[in-house]
């Protein structure tokens, strides 16, 4: 390589990268700047090719000779790159030359000379100096050449070299820990040291960071290490800010931020990023305070003008204001509020670093976003069912099909948004009154929609009857899907699971349908009618004959169905009517928390001599009727998961997940708008039985024999009425938001979930590990950072899971167990609920569970509540095949804080965990113990009574500087008063800490 100056040595590596890329090069230099350079080329190549591996053919004033010139590289044995240099010359004149051929078979290249130095000084020479520079006569690549290299000359050794070799990242880091350079710049004691000059132009050339904006920030400052890095970091903000803003600044501030070159503001880009995930604290007060100075910028912002990235805090205010107002428009303005809410919501440093740091905004993200998911849903599902069939096979048929093509959707976001609506109703949210308007909205639209589809599948039954093709029918669902199963040899598993609507199934679903070597499928049936568990929960059994079911009722209610002398009517009679039909030694009948509260050793045994095994849930439909559905909708489809991974843990390889019907869920005003139906006596919510087949405004009606019910002497009298919309019949009761019973789509449609797994399983042999601390909390929740780590070495990886499935659950350690093993897992605690609020880094949320990359780190932001403040503890766990995954349970203890609808007053005395004081194991013995046994039985202890406790004064002062690690394994917090001089720890009632550590006050 010949020795080039800096220019030119960057322009011979652009030149090197371009013939790469593309062969041949056409070079118009229409200024003539660059001949000098590749006549340097010329004499390199023609020494070694080695220098210059690329032919160069120059036009120096002779058409012809740079012809034959071209003819001769042509001929030559090697392919090589070649770069056609044509000096003066412009598209006109080179259209007008011989030489046009050869110019169009490459690919043009350009590079004017003051773009060119700029793009090499830029990060080495402040900003301005480069402007400087290229505003002087008589500019070459010579004498650009011979600048730089005199500028870099002069920096070439001592403190300007130490911190080319640091990254501005790095620098910043230094000035705020009292790293190398603080500490040589600014000591603690005397003035700042006179080199702080060569870091002053450091940071000029490296982020274009200019002396007046340097005057404006350190204005009021006696300049130190922090002052220095507050000055860069407020400009770096702005360039951000600039660089990302849709139209020009308008603040005069920001003149200077205008035009920097590419790689600066790329420099600056990263510095902001690095503040944000490194040094929060100091960002939020440095962005504020430099919001300050942006008034015009502020009052002028655009939602649509404000870029991907929130620099400064206004930013999101605007974005959050125009989303609203947005949702207020047509769907078109929908889809950009989904694009703000997505970027905001994004997982770990690509969101929004304001809404990190505040989870009351980010509720309101979160409700934004599945309100406009909701009305988008509406938008492209259409605002009628338009199914029109000739026939019972064709319409009903037809009708399923469409809802689960594009209903399905709808309903699945409007739960979604239902379930966001109910974790945050206890907060104080941002723009309280717009988001709540803009919610209702989304809700009404749903209901309308419900209503409109409601009404068209109603019409579409009555004319083409309310039984579907025996394909659809609920009560063929078992010898049709799960008989055939249990002829195979191996164990099948029904799960029987209350109001699993469809949508829920299809999340399900979506989180199984990659298993490998399973086949997993979803199809759709339509539940009985009505709607209710006492019918689609016992037809589920083998009870069809010739296509007819016998149901007892009794007071307008239905008791159960009848086979021959047999009677269905709970969950013991259904099970024995499935064994009679598919045989078996045994046929264990498990409720959903009875599965996954076993171990796979003893699910194993259960399931030994079955050829089925039951799996009954009722938890959805008993959450819906005691009015908190959404709140563990999500649970469940955790639970069903973990379920399922047990018994085919177990040896379980078939299984069915079915429902007995779907439901509604309702706003506030149902009872209000509630539709009369006789005496408030003569129906159910959605549903009414009569003798006498007369037809009521606003109804359907379908008689019991149309239905295929009969009696013991034949068809069966009496008729079932619905409203034919998504109404509830007025019955004097309140709080009906969770209703089903009617023949709406979204309480007919049930799910058939299907798998098969071509293997057992057990083909993941590996042992699993689960590692987890505790990290700060943010904006009231609480954070812990986890690992799964494969304890396998070596080859015996090799072939491992590459993702986990991982969910938290509060534990209460009891004495004389090993934590988290499966021979002595801890106690399970029930009245506490844990609501998963964001996850980053290499997880995702994924139904009611969280999905990890094995070995490799992530972060889970969650908060606990239950009916009375305390103190808990947390076990990170994997919901199946406990014997494989080991889990952690985290020493320290979190705040529950009161759920909604529950007094908000701290108890006052803190109610003991349940395994007594196995707390108190968990410090060390001797001091310690004591010290936290006595502080629990009298609420305090002074430091004299301390010294008592402990062999020796050291033991003491041991014991008080980890005073804060001990106190977070108390189920109470302990503060530290000095009265009088006298130190003492005191027992406080429960408070609000975002973190589970101990408080101090200072006397």
């Amino acid at each position: 390589m010949m020795p080039l100056q800096p220019v030119s040595s960057a322009l011979e590596a652009d030149l090197r990268a371009t013939v790469r890329k593309h062969g041949v090069v056409a070079w118009l230099d229409a200024d003539g700047h660059y001949t000098g350079f590749v006549d340097r080329l010329v004499a390199a190549r023609a020494v070694s090719t080695e220098q210059v591996p690329f032919a160069l053919l120059a036009y120096r004033g002779s058409h012809l000779a740079l012809m034959l010139e071209a003819e001769g590289v042509a001929a030559g044995v090697e392919r090589t790159g070649a770069v056609l240099h044509l000096p003066r010359f412009t598209e006109e004149r080179v259209h007008a030359s011989p030489v046009l051929e050869m110019y169009a078979a490459g690919v043009r290249y350009r590079k004017a000379l003051d773009t060119l130095v700029t793009d090499t000084a830029a990060g080495r020479v402040q900003p301005e100096v480069i402007k400087a520079f290229l505003a002087e006569p008589g500019l070459t690549l010579e004498r650009a050449d011979a600048w730089l290299a005199a500028l870099l000359d002069e920096r070439a050794g001592g403190l300007a070299a130490q911190l080319q070799a640091m990254s501005v990242p790095a620098i910043i880091d230094d000035l705020l820990s009292g790293g190398f350079v603080a500490t040589r710049l600014f000591p603690r004691s005397g003035e700042p040291s006179s080199d702080v000059v060569v870091l002053w132009d450091h940071l000029g050339a490296r982020c274009g960071l200019t002396r007046s904006w340097r005057e404006h920030a350190l204005s009021t400052r006696k300049v130190m290490g922090e002052d220095v890095a507050f000055a860069l970091c407020s400009w770096a903000m702005c360039v951000e800010y600039v660089s990302d803003l849709g139209r020009p600044p308008v603040a005069s501030l920001l003149r200077d931020v205008v035009g920097l070159p590419p790689v600066v503001v790329q420099t600056c880009g990263e510095l902001a990023a690095h503040l944000r995930e490194r040094h929060a604290r100091a960002y939020t007060r440095w962005a504020d305070e430099t919001e300050v100075w942006l008034g015009d910028e502020v009052s002028a912002a655009k939602p649509r003008d404000l870029g991907k990235i929130d620099t400064l805090r206004f930013e999101e205010d605007v974005v959050l204001r125009g989303a609203l107002d947005a949702m207020e428009s047509e769907p078109e303005d929908w889809k950009q509020v989904l694009v703000w809410a997505d970027a905001r919501l994004g997982p770990g440093a690509s969101g929004s670093f304001w809404v990190r740091q505040d989870d009351a905004r980010l509720g309101a993200w979160q409700l934004i976003a599945a309100a406009a998911r909701l009305g988008l849903a509406i938008d492209k599902a259409g605002p009628d069912l338009n199914v029109r069939g000739t026939s019972t096979a064709v319409g009903l048929s037809a009708a399923v099909d469409r809802y689960v093509a594009h209903g399905v959707a709808v309903d699945q976001a409007h739960r979604q948004l239902e379930q966001v609506r109910a974790a945050r109703s206890h907060m104080q949210l941002p723009e309280r009154d717009a988001l709540r308007a803009r919610v209702s909205d989304a809700r009404v639209a749903w209901r309308r929609w419900a209503d409109d589809w409601s009404a068209g599948f109603n019409a579409l039954c009555k004319q083409e009857g309310f039984l579907p093709a025996a394909s659809l029918q609920q009560r063929t669902l078992f010898d049709e899907v799960v008989r055939p199963m249990t002829t195979e040899h191996g164990v099948t598993a029904l799960f029987t699971v209350d109001a699993l609507r469809y949508e829920m199934a299809e999340e399900l679903y979506r989180t199984l349908k990659d298993t490998p070597a399973t086949t997993v499928q979803l199809r759709a049936r339509l539940a009985e009618l009505p709607t209710v568990t006492e019918v689609g929960m016992n037809v589920l059994s083998p009870l069809c004959t010739n296509g007819r079911l016998r149901p007892t009722l009794k007071d307008g209610k239905v008791e159960g169905f009848s086979a021959g002398e047999f009677r269905v009517s709970d969950p013991e009679t259904r099970r024995r009517a499935m064994a009679d039909r598919v045989g078996g030694a045994t046929c264990p009948l498990l409720t959903l928390d009875e599965v996954i509260g076993r171990d796979v050793a003893s699910l194993k045994l259960a399931v030994a001599r079955a050829n089925l095994v039951l799996v009954h849930s009722k938890e959805i439909d008993t959450a819906g009727e005691n009015g908190v559905g959404p709140n563990v909708f999500e649970s469940v489809l955790q639970k069903l998961r973990a379920a399922w991974q047990l018994l085919r843990e177990a040896g379980v390889r078939r299984f069915v997940i079915t429902a007995d019907h779907g439901y509604l869920l309702l706003d506030e005003t149902a009872v209000e708008n509630a539709q009369p139906h006789g005496r408030k006596i003569d129906a159910k919510r959605r549903h009414a039985f009569s003798d006498v087949p007369a037809d009521h405004d606003g109804e359907a009606r379908v008689s019991l024999a149309a239905l295929g019910y009969e009696g013991p002497g034949g068809a069966l009298d009496g008729h079932l009425m619905f409203p034919l919309t998504t109404a509830i019949f007025s019955t004097g009761k309140h709080g009906m938001s969770f209703v089903h019973g009617g023949n709406s789509l979204q309480e007919r449609v049930i799910p058939v979930l299907t798998l098969v797994h071509r293997a057992p399983a057990g083909a993941d042999t590996q042992i699993y590990e689960v590692k987890a601390s505790v990290r700060d909390g943010v904006a009231g929740m609480h954070c812990i950072e986890a690992r799964i780590e494969s304890l396998a070495q070596g080859a015996l990886a090799f072939g491992g899971a590459r993702e986990l499935d991982i969910a938290l659950r509060v534990v209460e350690v009891l004495p004389g167990r090993p934590e988290g093993r499966l021979e002595g897992r801890p106690e399970g605690r029930h009245d506490v609920r844990v609501d998963i609020c964001d996850v980053r880094g290499a997880a995702r949320r994924l139904a009611g569970t969280i999905r990890a990359e094995v070995g490799s780190s992530f972060e889970v932001f969650f908060r606990l509540t239950g009916a009375s403040e305390s103190r808990v503890q947390v076990e990170v766990q994997h919901p199946g095949a406990e014997a494989k995954v080991t889990p952690c349970v985290l020493d320290a203890r979190f705040l529950v804080g009161v759920a909604p609808g529950h007094s908000s007053e701290p108890a006052a005395q803190v109610e003991a965990p349940r395994g007594g004081d196995a707390w108190l194991a968990q410090l060390p013995e001797g001091g310690p113990r004591q010290v936290f046994a006595h502080i629990a039985a009298h609420g305090a202890v002074t430091e004299a009574e301390a010294h008592g406790m402990f062999a020796t004064p050291r033991a003491l002062r041991a014991f008080a500087l980890a005073f804060e690690s001990h106190a977070a394994m108390a189920p109470f917090g302990v503060r530290i008063d000095t009265v009088g001089g006298m130190k003492r720890y005191v027992r406080e009632a429960v408070s609000e800490p975002s973190r589970p550590h101990a408080s101090k006050d200072k006397p």
